[in-house]
């Protein structure tokens, strides 16, 4: 038979696990909460380069320009 000594040991050995895992679990959570990644300050823009191609006007084609002509 289990002897009571025995099985209040070991019961107060896995409160002790299941205390330090909860405060590990809530020690990890406000250490994230309160840890929050700083955003990167914007850097200056380049200087010089190539400029980009502009989107221009388009251009009719020769169909779209035809006159109405009657015979």
């Amino acid at each position: 038979m289990i002897d009571m000594q025995l099985l209040g040991g070991i019961l107060v050995a896995v409160a002790v696990l299941v205390g330090a895992a909860a405060g590990l679990t809530a020690a990890f959570l406000a250490a994230a909460s309160v840890a929050r990644p700083r955003p990167a300050p914007p850097s200056p823009p380049p200087h010089g380069g190539i400029p980009r191609d502009l989107p221009q006007d388009p251009q009719p084609e020769p169909d779209d320009v035809r006159e109405l002509v009657l015979v």
